[in-house]
């Protein structure tokens, strides 16, 4: 049976629909997408390494849990199915924002969210083959160095974390000033 997305302009507005299939061999099919970063107390990230079974980037690392975001689906909806499905997790999540990427064969425009969490993850072993907590600094040196392989997408998405959690330390860092 096919699997379904929206297909969506520039601005996020759906313009149609299209299989997994047309949406990952076409760039100009813009759809939607998830990226969940799982944070523990020490700050590390969790990153899960894909199941080579997948067809987009198989072996490859990418955030805690992502996705697509099913044709009739939400963004907060398909994020919490996903956290689910791929950690087996229901915990709060907060949207941070959205962000687009490109690659050769698809566009997406991806919801990227964070999920504080401690206990064990217990990570679906279809769709993940190895799951590990990560320094943000560590994450950043491996981008350089081509250490670990990361999904296209991965790359915007930390990109889009890491401007978030910059503008999270300016905004503490004044309010304690303020407080003062």
């Amino acid at each position: 049976m096919d699997e379904y997305f929206c297909v969506v302009d520039e601005n996020d507005k759906v313009i149609g629909k299209a299989t997994r299939e047309e949406c990952h061999s076409n760039p100009r099919l813009i759809h939607r997408s998830i990226y969940i970063f799982l944070l523990n107390d020490q700050n590390e990230v969790f990153l899960q390494k894909r199941s080579m079974s997948k067809d987009l980037y198989p072996g490859y690392y990418t955030g805690s849990a992502t996705g697509h975001v099913d044709y009739g689906e939400d963004y907060d909806s398909a994020a919490k199915r996903e956290l689910k499905e791929e950690l087996g997790i229901k915990a709060p999540l907060q949207r941070l924002g959205k962000f687009i990427s490109s690659s050769n064969f698809e566009s997406e425009i991806s919801a990227l969210y964070i999920c504080h969490f401690n206990s064990p993850v217990k990570f679906n072993p279809q769709e993940i083959t190895e799951g590990i907590y990560v320094s943000i600094d560590e994450i950043k040196r491996n981008l350089e160095s081509g250490e670990r392989k990361f999904a296209d997408g991965f790359k915007e998405a930390f990109k889009e974390f890491l401007r978030h959690m910059e503008t999270a330390k300016r905004k503490t860092k004044r309010a304690k000033a303020l407080s003062k």
